[in-house]
């Protein structure tokens, strides 16, 4: 989820605690639902993109940057 936000993985549990990303407690941490994922990978792309991305876009962007984050590890 960091990645998506460009925030540490600290930042984005203090957003889940104050209702700014919506997530619930797991014992090993915590749960972002796929749709909340979605909608702010889709907000920072459209911000830096300066437009709207369709849904078969933003699925292979975000895949795109998954498969790179493989390749690193």
């Amino acid at each position: 989820m960091s990645w998506i936000l460009g925030r540490s993985s600290g930042a984005i549990r203090r957003m889940i605690r104050d209702g700014a990303i919506e997530g619930v407690r797991i014992p090993a941490g915590f749960r972002v639902p796929r749709a909340e994922a979605l909608r702010l990978a889709r907000e920072r792309i459209e911000k830096e993109a300066g437009r709207k991305v369709s849904d078969r876009e933003l699925e292979k962007l975000i895949d795109g940057v998954i498969s790179t984050n493989e390749e690193r590890t």
